[in-house]
């Protein structure tokens, strides 16, 4: 029959196996329970432990399935890790500095994202009222990576290099789709906002029914 114990874990009461705590025999609590370290028990009859008490709950959780398992953006990794390391139990430092590790690691990789130099990247979306047109103005790399734009043509060829004098950079390219191939206007838009696109400027031209509407669209990029 499974032998149970009551630990005394800086005045905070657990309930364990003695298996599970004795699974790693080279540690502090494997020797404890195993015989082969003097123990001292309380008034109640359960053993002292001269631990951090809330931190002890990741502690036995891993002897019990020899899994770590943290909250997200668990604020006290160090400490547990002195913990872990007072318990002389190897294999959950070891989890721990992974994590710690990786913690690092995406830390470093935002910090190298944000300093990296940025440059202002530019798409213009106009229609033109009376003859039906969808013109966008952008970089052809970018306008390749916009499904509407795609889903609209039938040859490559249409992204040209623009000539109407309203360049944004040396690389811009004005594709012009005709009234044949209508664009969905809100689809288009939630796609350049999953490109982190930001709606910069909204703006019309000319009488009603010759009228150009513009919207201009603008994100960060990093200059690679």
């Amino acid at each position: 029959m499974e032998e149970f114990v009551s630990l005394n874990v800086g005045g905070h009461i657990y309930t364990t196996a003695r298996t599970t705590l004795v699974r790693y025999p080279d540690s502090m609590l494997g020797s404890m329970f195993s015989g082969r370290m003097p123990t001292t028990v309380d008034n109640e009859g359960r053993f002292l432990i001269d631990g951090d008490g809330p931190l002890f709950r990741y502690v036995l959780n891993f002897l019990r399935r020899s899994e770590l398992i943290l909250p997200e953006n668990f604020p006290e990794l160090d400490m547990l890790m002195a913990e872990a390391d007072y318990y002389q139990i190897s294999e959950l430092v070891e989890a721990l500095k992974n994590i710690r590790d990786n913690k690092i690691a995406i830390q470093e990789e935002i910090k190298r994202k944000l300093d990296e130099p940025k440059v202002q990247e530019f798409l213009e979306v106009e229609f033109e009222c009376a003859n039906g047109h969808w013109i966008i103005f952008a970089r052809a790399d970018i306008l390749k990576k916009i499904p509407t734009v795609m889903e609209s043509l039938h040859h490559l060829n249409l992204i040209r290099p623009a000539q109407f004098g309203r360049k944004f950079g040396p690389e811009e390219n004005g594709l012009i789709l005709p009234r044949e191939r209508p664009l969905n206007r809100l689809k288009l838009f939630r796609e350049l906002t999953q490109m982190s696109f930001e709606l910069q400027a909204v703006s019309s031209s000319g009488g009603d029914e010759r009228s150009t509407d513009r919207w201009v669209f603008s994100r960060s990029a990093s200059i690679t």
